[in-house]
């Protein structure tokens, strides 16, 4: 079978096993059982109740590490059955970042047909939790490769080889008020809009847009809202500290002009990483010219990855992968059947180069 169509076929299988964070065990018996049947001595590192990662000890200083967990659904239909459609497949996970993982496990028994009984020459680490805050499944999973020098972390990132990722504030902002009769809403403030004010206020202050990830507030009932709960992030570019851009936010919360009570917690933040240079990156784009035909260019990761726990484990660290980040969590979430095939290629190549 041609290494794209394999890859293609792979990623079907992969979309269909409900993978959402906290529900991994199938996927992972499923990667587990493919690589066992290679005869790769994999094995499993717990990491919460039954949750665990798979890891493979290769003889190089090399780990690709790639997270099996998906979001749900959110308004995706039939998000765990697969349709391909004039060259894409769409599913939930498609692009993030099931699509990497199918041409990764493709490469893997393709280098296995090619060179049987030779050990695969990386080390590799399918981790759990990507998708939320506590990224608990990179944290631990750090710990089993102290012997490693550099990690490639698979991700959507159209097809750029990223030396570095934005970081981000992830906060919320509890607003209370009294509440009232809606036909008596002028003779109090409406929560509601005091949020959105802070939204405005907050980013002439920052000088950046404010992402508004989740906003909750009243009912159909006919009152003014007694209290608005917000859910924002903001981006920390590079030269930045997260510290000094959570400072900006509270001093525009106190210069927000309100009789609410308005409370602010921190849900998470990471600073921008500027990755370790290494000569990783020189065989990587060899091994990219080499398999697909074409120079890899470098660029940033807009997102937070795993590569910021192997960063800080003292690992040099490169995030690349095909597909839309745009598109990933979405609806549309879906990956070209020919971005599957140039990934498979290219980890192929990877792979022979590091014989």
């Amino acid at each position: 079978m041609k290494l794209e169509r394999r890859a293609a076929e792979l990623l079907k299988e992969l979309i269909s096993i409900n993978s959402v964070s906290g529900r991994e065990e199938s996927i992972q018996r499923f990667i587990e059982n493919r690589l066992k049947d290679l005869g790769l001595d994999v094995k499993r590192q717990p990491v919460e109740g039954s949750r665990f990662n798979l890891i493979y000890y290769g003889k190089k200083p090399f780990l690709i590490s790639c997270h099996v967990d998906t979001v749900p659904p959110a308004g995706m239909r039939d998000a765990f059955k697969p349709r391909e459609v004039e060259g894409r497949i769409y599913g939930r996970g498609a692009s993030d970042v099931k699509g990497a993982l199918a041409s990764l496990l493709a490469a893997i028994e393709a280098f296995r047909e090619k060179y049987p009984g030779e050990v695969i020459p990386v080390s590799l680490a399918f981790v759990v939790d990507e998708e939320n805050n506590s990224a608990l499944g990179s944290e631990i999973a750090k710990e089993a490769f102290s012997k490693a020098e550099f990690c490639l972390v698979l991700e959507p990132t159209y097809g750029l080889l990223c030396t570095s990722q934005s970081g981000a504030l992830e906060f919320s902002i509890r607003v209370e008020g009294e509440g009232a009769h809606a036909a008596e809403f002028e003779k109090v403030e409406n929560p509601v809009k005091v949020c959105m004010r802070l939204v405005d206020l907050l980013e002439r202050k920052l000088g950046r847009p404010v992402n508004v990830i989740h906003i909750k507030g009243g009912s159909k009932n006919y009152l003014v809202p007694k209290s608005c709960y917000a859910l924002m992030e903001v981006k920390i570019f590079e030269g930045e500290n997260w510290e000094e851009v959570e400072e900006k936010v509270k001093e525009a919360i106190k210069e927000l002009e309100t009789s609410c009570r308005v409370t602010y917690e921190r849900e998470d933040a990471e600073g921008f990483i500027r990755f370790r240079g290494s000569e990783f990156l020189d065989l990587l784009k060899d091994a990219f010219k080499e398999s697909v035909g074409e120079e890899l260019k470098e660029g940033t990761m807009p997102s937070w990855t795993d590569a910021a726990n192997y960063h800080r484990a003292g690992l040099s660290c490169v995030v690349f992968g095909y597909g839309s980040l745009k598109d990933s969590h979405t609806e549309r979430e879906s990956i070209k059947v020919e971005e599957l095939g140039r990934m498979a290629s290219f980890f192929l190549r990877l792979l022979e180069r590091l014989r």
